[in-house]
């Protein structure tokens, strides 16, 4: 884990495991299984989102295709089924990369 602020929040990506690709389903199941409602959206490749910040915590779970997320001193590769929980106020950017659309799950706390 990385630490990001003297509040000791901390992020990193959860990686997918099994052998097979997370169905959407399977991943909506989990999300709520922790309380998330959550919302599917959809990026075509080369989509970028530039450095901003959310008042809320946010939770990332991408059901296909790649994203590429970072902050001022790390970034991620994520893949179907990966998870990242981003605290409130944590400036981050995105990218789609990769030839596939990307279709992830966000949910706000």
């Amino acid at each position: 884990m990385q630490t990001l602020s003297r509040f000791d929040k901390t992020m990193d990506v959860v990686k997918w495991t099994r052998k097979t690709k997370p169905t959407k389903a399977e991943l909506i199941k989990m999300m709520e299984a922790e309380g998330h409602a959550c919302a599917l959206y959809s990026d075509t490749p080369g989509t970028k989102y530039a450095r901003h910040k959310h008042d809320f915590d946010d939770f990332l779970v991408i059901v296909s295709g790649q994203m590429k997320i970072g902050t001022d001193r790390f970034e991620w590769l994520m893949k179907p089924g990966d998870r990242l929980d981003i605290p409130a106020n944590t400036v981050h950017w995105a990218n789609m990369v990769g030839k596939e659309e990307v279709h992830y799950l966000s949910a706000a706390k």
